[in-house]
């Protein structure tokens, strides 16, 4: 199977935060980081919007996420800039 990444990614299992709005985060685990991007697990993926900001321990500051992929519990997303 071709891997597609543009770097290589570390795996974690680190509790993360999506910002949905500026009252609203949902709880995640970070799974896969790279420099380009994440993926995640969450208990469903409805909720998150196509643009968000992720915060978690592993991850410098803040960062928007872009959604490339999405199905029930997972999401993979590449970062849209460098740390807020």
């Amino acid at each position: 199977m071709l891997d597609r990444r543009q770097s290589p990614r570390s795996r974690f299992d680190e509790v993360g935060s999506i910002a949905v709005d500026e009252h609203t985060s949902l709880p995640c685990i970070v799974y896969d980081l790279s420099q380009s991007g994440v993926r995640l697990t969450l208990p469903g993926t409805d909720a998150v919007p196509q643009t968000f900001v992720l915060t978690a321990p592993c991850i410098e500051g803040a960062r928007i996420c872009m959604v490339a992929w999405r199905d029930d519990e997972t999401i993979g997303a590449h970062f849209r800039q460098r740390p807020l």
